[in-house]
């Protein structure tokens, strides 16, 4: 084979995988998304799930990681991440950590600092504070 075909052949490779990571990152991903809103979610208190990460990260994480919960608590702050999604954090203001939620939309939050507010969303483990992403006020 010659060095022509060669090349010919490694461009043709390299366009193909170009292509499958484009359409992986921006056609597949972006349609098969996983609809937490219609999944049946475990009932906690913002307290109670921190509690429960504080006291025993792996036995928290067997039972909440990548599950849909429904958080109650007090709303201590409202904020905007990087990529302008609303940013929520729940639980008590004395307390180290809390509960952070990343909302999915950017609607505007109904209740307002200090007041009760349920959230449901994908729990994602705990840093400092407990993650919970794609929220819906309940």
């Amino acid at each position: 084979m010659s060095t022509k075909n060669k090349i010919i052949i490694a461009i043709a490779l390299i366009a193909a995988i170009a292509f499958g990571v484009y359409y992986y990152v921006f056609v597949y991903s972006s349609q098969h998304r996983r609809q937490v809103q219609s999944e049946t979610g475990i009932v906690i208190t913002s307290d109670s799930l921190v509690a429960k990460y504080q006291a025993d990260e792996k036995l928290a994480n067997s039972l909440y990681l990548n599950k849909a919960v429904v958080v109650t608590g007090n709303l201590l702050s409202i904020d905007k991440n990087q990529e302008g999604k609303t940013t929520l954090v729940i639980g008590r203001s004395d307390s180290f950590s809390n509960v952070s939620i990343t909302m999915s939309s950017n609607l505007p939050i109904a209740q307002k600092v200090g007041e009760s507010i349920t959230i449901k969303g994908l729990c994602t483990g705990a840093l400092s504070d407990v993650v919970i992403t794609d929220g819906v006020v309940e």
